[in-house]
């Protein structure tokens, strides 16, 4: 075969010969015969044809050109398909209790629970070495036993899937967690590994290792019912630990005291970026703060348990509360916009923000006394159904889309029931008895807290004052068609963009405001429910420098023409005849409209034989599409010159 004299790319399809991808591509170390891995030298077989060496001195050996260092084209730039989304109704609401956890081995007698239950992945269950989103998610919670709820009592981590218990503390180094608070999971010192921060009776906060042992307490004002919140203020990659106005280092350094003010005994402060300068401030009920202490503003307008969002499409972020009976809505620098009386009577509970109606606008649902309600953006009610929470009207409420049809459901549950909620009416979707509780501030989280692929609600009950459940129960769809959603929810003031799926914290946290909109809202870390992706291989670039020595290396672009981003996904390259796998590379999330190239692939002449190559991406169909006909790509014929 005479030696090709094309360029050492050479382009097809149009593509350019313009630089080369950022994107690490590995291939199968498994390569079938014929096929090389990237970078391998290639000597020349004896009986091979070379063409004339390339001199290089008087005493280099002779070199031969060969495709090492070539580098793809320019990649398309695929345009995103708007209609990409799944049709209306997709999933059914078949709920099903699918688990129980309702006694403490390691501490009999502990296990009513009055507070939020956190999911993230604790452990490494898959034995890879790493603890992340591959792995089964855990629950954490805190408990008490009798109706001891504003004693110190015992945090528990449990696996998602219901399998056993991983352990169960009731002090650690002298600490002692308190029964009723919201524990906040995180890796706060950025070691790969996830910690858990609870308020302590013997301190402002104790935080844990992902396998129940100390890390560090710190503080000297106790919070009854805390909520921690963890979020890095200084975008230094080391996060803090918020406990209403108090701020402690990831080593437990207190940086900020506890000082009187709004949101006593709950100690829940929401970290937001008032100022667009990358750095977070603290929003604690009435006050904000910067992160040094220094005091913002004080609205004036009472204590409560508060979300944030961006109301008056101004692209700045509103802060929603509920104060004593009323829904209090104030601007970025504490100007008063609305206040709003909640139906029924009782204190109200921590505000959920979302697009309940679909209408693109966040509205506002909260639970008080005798009602749940939803405010629309200006404050007026759309809808308020009857509930019954005579023992704190305080407990908040979680959001979801479980049906895919672009508009969330709300998931609640007082002091007997647990509901759902059709978002844009108030429609009763589920009514489900068995729960107990003599609530708090508590809520139902959402989380795929067994790693199958469609959500589930995790729900926190006792028994101490009515008859019912206790402990942990996890609910989900019977026919399993419920959305996907995240493996993790971390904290009471929980958002989508303020914690990764594998618990690290941005470094500098995305404005949820600007892009979900939304907060205590669940949905996966690539967009809406009822968005989908959709990957389409090609065009393709092929270097030939290697043709000498029947050798060619191939790169197929990879697209998603889709509106939701993807996971990773396979890429097989086969013999289009009879679908013989050659080589497969693992593709890396892609964003909605972007691009990465999948390869290189060597593939020698024997090998490629007389017909084309195809390449499939997501050969399992692992990714759910708008368009599962266009995963196929034909390379076509041997490319080089015979």
């Amino acid at each position: 075969m005479l030696p090709s004299a094309r360029a050492l790319c050479c382009s097809v399809m149009g593509l350019g010969a313009l630089g080369c991808s950022d994107y690490n591509f590995s291939p199968d170390k498994t390569f079938n015969e014929g096929l090389e891995e990237t970078g391998t030298p290639v000597e020349v077989p004896p009986d091979s044809t070379p063409p004339a060496p390339v001199e290089t001195g008087d005493t280099a050996p002779p070199a031969y050109e060969t495709c090492e260092d070539a580098a793809p084209g320019s990649l398309p730039s695929p345009i995103v398909d708007p209609t990409c989304l799944i049709q209306s109704g997709w999933g059914l609401f078949e709920p099903t209790v699918e688990w129980q956890w309702n006694s403490n081995p390691d501490h009999p007698g502990f296990h009513q629970i009055m507070s939020t239950a956190m999911v993230a992945n604790l452990t490494d269950d898959n034995g890879d070495g790493a603890i992340d989103t591959d792995d089964i998610p855990d629950i954490v919670f805190t408990s008490f036993a009798g109706g001891a709820y504003t004693s110190p009592g015992t945090i528990t981590a449990i696996s998602g899937d219901g399998s056993g218990q991983h352990w169960s503390i009731a002090s650690s180094n002298g600490y002692r967690p308190y029964s009723s608070s919201a524990p906040a999971i995180a890796d706060i010192d950025a070691d790969g590994s996830p910690d858990i921060c609870v308020a302590s009776a013997d301190a402002t906060v104790l935080c844990l290792e992902a396998d129940g042992s100390f890390k560090w307490a710190a503080g000297a004002t106790p919070f009854t019912y805390g909520t921690p919140t963890i979020a890095d203020l200084d975008a230094d990659g080391l996060a803090e630990v918020v406990v209403g106005s108090g701020i402690f280092e990831s080593d437990g350094t207190e940086r900020v005291p506890v000082t009187s003010g709004c949101n006593g005994r709950i100690g829940s402060g929401i970290p937001v970026d008032l100022d667009a300068d990358g750095q977070l401030e603290i929003v604690t009920g009435c006050r904000a703060l910067e992160p040094d202490g220094t005091l913002i503003w004080n609205d004036g307008q009472g204590d409560g348990t508060g979300a944030v969002g961006d109301f008056d499409a101004d692209g700045q972020p509103e802060f929603v509360r509920s104060v004593s009976g009323t829904m209090v809505l104030v601007d970025t620098d504490g100007t008063l916009l609305w206040t709003a009386t909640i139906p029924g009577s009782g204190t109200g509970g921590a505000p959920t923000v979302a697009d309940f109606d679909g209408d693109g606008a966040p509205e506002v649902g909260v639970a008080a006394l005798a009602y749940y309600t939803v405010f629309d953006t200006d404050g007026t009610v759309m809808w308020s159904n009857p509930t019954n929470d005579q023992s704190s009207s305080v407990t908040g409420s979680s959001v979801f889309d479980f049906d895919r049809d672009g508009s969330d459901e709300v998931v609640y549950a007082d002091q007997f029931n647990l509901y759902v909620y059709d978002g844009a009416t108030g429609l009763v979707r589920m009514d489900m008895p068995g729960h107990a509780n003599g609530t708090l501030y508590e809520y139902p989280v959402i989380a795929d807290v067994d790693n199958d692929g469609s959500t589930e609600i995790i729900l926190s009950s006792n028994n101490y004052a009515y008859s019912g459940w206790t402990g942990i129960t996890v609910i989900g769809d019977l026919t399993s068609t419920w959305a996907p959603a995240r493996p993790i929810w971390n904290q009471f003031n929980y958002h989508i963009t303020n914690i990764h799926d594998d618990g690290s914290v941005p470094v500098v946290q995305q404005e949820n405001w600007l892009t979900w909109n939304n907060f205590r809202t669940g949905g996966t870390s690539l967009g809406p429910s009822d968005w989908l992706a959709d990957l389409q291989p090609g065009p393709h670039d092929v270097c030939v420098k290697e043709c000498w020595d029947d050798r060619a290396r191939i790169w197929v672009a990879i697209s998603n023409q889709g509106l939701l981003g993807t996971g990773r996904a396979d890429a097989v390259l086969t013999q289009s005849s009879d679908l013989t796998p050659l080589a497969t590379v693992t593709v890396s999330e892609l964003s909605s409209g972007e691009s990465v190239w999948a390869g290189p692939f060597d593939v020698e002449r024997d090998v490629w034989g007389p017909g084309s190559l195809t390449l499939r991406v997501d050969s399992q169909n692992a990714i759910e599409e708008c368009n599962e006909a266009n995963n196929g790509y034909d390379i076509g014929g041997w490319p080089c010159d015979e």
